[in-house]
């Protein structure tokens, strides 16, 4: 497809399941929609001709009957509403559409912390220590403490707080425990970085991936071990969405380089397309 100016875009995206707006955790859907009006927004002002579809998971299958020159794809459902973005995926490949972002199959990999990390690992990018356990009882005895418990198919920081770093055993035991009961799936046991936290963009063009400027979220006493948890993301008001804040990464021209070789590393090895955001914790100089 020749891409042109003056193209009908279709922008799709996906509302938050009945399953995830009985739960806490729905304001990580919710903010979808507002990203598909500035999207929506930003394509008109440059010409285009832009419908907005908002998708339930009652409106899946009416995917199949949109006509436009191209799908600008903005279904997010993840964890374990993940079956619902497999089947508006068949939808849209039933369109024969041009549909922009990556493939299904990058977008389930990305979505499973377990899988990701062994991904990343024989794509030779750095990444921390991690062991994926259904429950206590497979909780290996070498663990590099101290290490953070998440819940291996969420997103958007769901399951994420300070108490979920530990520093020893008993409250290993305690808080993978807790994790599965929660979020009734496999945790995620990882090293915890201790260090800075940076957003990396990366934008496509011409068939060539470039890194925007880079990103740094930053914390109120500048606390290495400080992260971005659900409250900080999502819980205005509450003490960590106060005190966490973001602006350009001050980095040194070896930290510049590490962080883009290894980032356009992911990028290009795992299959990538279009535009992506890595999120990079960095220690010692090293992501």
């Amino acid at each position: 497809m020749v891409y042109t100016e003056n193209m009908r875009i279709a922008v799709v995206y996906s509302l938050p399941s009945s399953r995830m707006l009985k739960t806490k955790f729905a304001s990580a859907d919710e903010d979808t929609g507002y990203i598909a009006k500035k999207v929506a927004d930003g394509l008109g002002a440059r010409g285009h001709v832009v419908e907005v579809y908002p998708v339930t998971e009652e409106s899946i299958d009416e995917i199949r009957g949109i006509k436009t020159d191209c799908i600008f794809n903005l279904i997010e459902w993840c964890g374990l509403d993940i079956s619902l973005s497999e089947r508006a995926f068949e939808m849209m490949r039933a369109t024969n559409i041009p549909v922009t972002g990556s493939s299904e199959e990058l977008f389930v990999l990305t979505g499973d912390k377990i899988r990701m990390k062994k991904a990343l690992k024989d794509a030779d990018v750095t990444t921390p220590w991690g062991v994926g356990v259904k429950n206590v009882d497979e909780i290996p005895e070498f663990i590099p403490y101290p290490v953070i418990v998440k819940p291996h198919l969420e997103h958007c920081s769901i399951g994420l707080s300070s108490n979920v770093v530990v520093y020893n055993r008993a409250k290993l035991v305690e808080v993978v425990k807790r994790q599965v009961a929660e979020f009734e799936q496999d945790v995620l046991i990882e090293e915890f970085i201790a260090g800075r936290e940076l957003l990396v963009y990366l934008i496509e063009e011409k068939g060539r991936a470039k890194i925007l400027p880079i990103v740094e979220m930053l914390f109120e006493g500048g606390d290495p071990m400080s992260f971005q948890t659900y409250d900080a993301k999502w819980t205005e008001g509450s003490l960590d969405y106060k005190n966490t804040y973001y602006e350009q990464a001050k980095l040194t021209n070896a930290q510049q380089k590490a962080l883009e070789e290894n980032c356009l590393r992911a990028f290009n090895t795992l299959g990538f397309w279009g535009y992506a955001r890595l999120d990079v914790r960095m220690r010692d100089a090293v992501p």
